[in-house]
């Protein structure tokens, strides 16, 4: 389950598709791929390269194996 903040690698910034995101939740877990996400919104602050209203947006993801 992720939040849309969480969702971000795959609905806003289209980095990843779905199945990577279960791969990077198997192998890494949650933390990794908010890591993720968090350093891509890092990456570009003033919101330019990927539209946003805000320069980052929460993000929650729990995984079940």
């Amino acid at each position: 389950m992720l939040t849309d903040g969480a969702a971000r690698l795959v609905a806003l910034f289209g980095l990843l598709d779905w199945p990577d995101v279960l791969d990077v939740l198997a192998q890494d877990g949650p933390t990794e791929l908010i890591s993720r996400v968090r350093a891509i919104e890092a990456a570009d602050p003033s919101c330019m390269k990927w539209a946003r209203n805000k320069r980052s947006d929460d993000a929650t993801a729990v995984y079940a194996a």
